[in-house]
């Protein structure tokens, strides 16, 4: 004789099935994809900010390179040379630190945006489970 296991009873529709709640997983899973989409769209911002700036202060310094082509033509002696040279290397080193100031505060703008995604959808997500439990 052999033993019955488990698997070897008929089917009976009174016993709960040993399944999860497909209900409560889909909602979950609806929530998760909403709260990704928010910050994907939150990222997406981001970048598009950091583009739009970058892109400008590139421009700014080709600028500022063709004005030190135009300055070094116009030079009539050394005195002149290094005059237009230390304009061009001051105005650099002003103009890449005060770029990387604005690029440190859309990185920080940025991360508190997520923050702030990331704690709304902790939240929501632990909303959602009080309602299924």
């Amino acid at each position: 004789m052999t033993a019955t296991s488990p698997s070897d009873k008929p089917f009976d529709p009174a016993e709960p099935i040993p399944f999860a709640d497909f209900a409560k997983a889909g909602l979950a899973n609806g929530s998760m994809l909403s709260e990704t989409a928010k910050l994907n769209a939150q990222m997406s911002s981001t970048l598009q900010n950091i583009g739009r700036e970058w892109s400008a202060f590139v421009g700014l310094r080709l600028r500022e390179e063709l004005q030190l082509f135009q300055a070094i033509h116009g030079c009539r002696s050394l005195g002149d040379l290094q005059q237009a040279y230390a304009r061009f290397w001051q105005n650099a080193f002003t103009q890449y630190g005060e770029e990387t100031q604005r690029m440190l505060r859309i990185a920080q703008g940025a991360a508190e945006e997520a923050a702030d995604v990331a704690k709304e959808s902790g939240e929501a997500a632990a909303a959602a489970s009080r309602e299924a439990a």
